[in-house]
């Protein structure tokens, strides 16, 4: 399904965006500081020394590079100038993105997905996530025009490996995702020849099923996995959070001891961490109550837009290849990440908006080329009568 729509570009589109990125970091630092601290403060050099005194090890390079990249934009771009112009390569980014299927879209889902208080926030401040946001934007832009667009390799694919560095500098985890999608865009000629015409969906959830079983046996096995590294991970990110006692929304009162705690709580935790606030939380505090209402509406488009994606699945056999290895790669390292999103509602808050371009972008462009494609299939046959 390689489609040629380009000259559909919306200037009007690259202005909004941009005044909603740049809208974004303003009140990120005039407003939402007023309330809670925003993020390490990677442009202060104070911000540095007070978040090493506590970064474990496993944290240590990528707060490094952060810290280098604000502090070297913080000699030419002071104060919040330096996350405000990143804001707007992210606007560029996602205008490039999505402007040759913005017409094909859904204009209240696109900016609903666009639009969602804490992304304007964590993509405007100065962050992990900032970099990690605009990193995996620039992969998407790649990804969409080798996969579904006519083109050839070019530039794109430069920068597109230099994302991928970032992103697994920083966020290792959510990396794994992202290599996926590449490397499916990379060699999908290849794939489309090989896997495109052969296998069902019947055959990839086999073939999915059968890798789940293999890795569980062999991690018990051949290892100590789930005896002692995963109690061990448990105890790391729950010190991790712990370790502050002056974070008032910690969550305290959960059972965190071994594996089958691990299990269970996946249950409640991983959707509770995907909205922040409970309900409870966000009427005793409530300035939390707008994250519980922006939580429950990411939940529920998160939930539309895979539930669209699946139903595609089953129609194109073309794009099988594209939507069924991203949705297991997503779902198995949600729950192996689902930890850092719950034990605190603000972390969790912060911390999802680096999964917002895999999780929310990437299927949203995926529907998008695929009614764009199939409205030029439409005109084709009726240009043909």
């Amino acid at each position: 399904m390689k489609i040629s729509i380009y000259g559909t570009s919306s200037l009007g589109l690259l202005t909004r965006l941009v005044f909603a990125h740049v809208f974004g970091t303003l009140f990120a630092y005039l407003v939402y500081t007023r309330f809670t601290q925003l993020g390490d403060r990677y442009e202060q050099a104070g911000g540095l020394a007070e978040y090493l005194s506590y970064a474990s090890r496993e944290e240590l390079t990528s707060t490094l590079f952060t810290f280098t990249v604000y502090h070297n934009l913080g000699l030419i771009l002071p104060g919040f100038l330096a996350p405000m112009v990143l804001g707007v390569f992210i606007a560029i980014v996602t205008w490039l993105v999505f402007r040759d299927v913005y017409q094909h879209l859904s204009h209240k889902l696109f900016w609903t997905c666009n639009l969602f208080p804490h992304f304007l926030v964590w993509s405007g401040a100065a962050s992990k996530e900032q970099l990690v946001i605009l990193s995996g934007l620039v992969v998407l832009n790649f990804v969409a025009k080798r996969s579904f667009a006519k083109g050839n390799l070019n530039i794109s694919l430069i920068f597109a490996l230099l994302a991928m560095g970032v992103i697994f500098l920083i966020r290792p985890n959510y990396f794994v995702i992202y290599f996926v999608i590449f490397t499916t865009a990379l060699f999908s000629p290849l794939l489309h020849k090989i896997l495109s015409k052969h296998l069902s969906v019947g055959v990839w959830v086999l073939i999915f099923s059968l890798l789940t079983i293999g890795i569980v046996v062999y991690l018990s096995l051949t290892s100590a996995f789930f005896s002692e590294d995963v109690v061990k991970f448990m105890k790391r990110v729950q010190h991790s959070f712990h370790a502050y006692s002056s974070a008032g929304s910690n969550r305290y009162n959960i059972q965190w001891n071994d594996v089958y705690d691990f299990l269970y709580n996946s249950v409640w935790a991983i959707p509770q961490g995907l909205i922040g606030p409970t309900l409870i939380e966000g009427i005793s505090k409530p300035v939390q109550f707008p994250a519980f209402i922006e939580g429950i509406l990411f939940l529920t488009i998160l939930s539309y837009l895979f539930f669209k994606l699946l139903q595609l699945s089953i129609k194109s056999r073309h794009l099988r290849l594209y939507i069924l290895p991203y949705i297991y790669v997503s779902l198995a390292i949600v729950f192996v990440s689902y930890p850092y999103l719950m034990f605190n509602p603000g972390s969790a808050l912060r911390y999802k908006q680096s999964m917002h371009p895999i999780l929310i972008l990437y299927p949203l462009l995926i529907l998008a080329y695929y009614r764009a494609n199939r409205l030029i299939m439409t005109n084709s046959k009726k240009d043909a009568r």
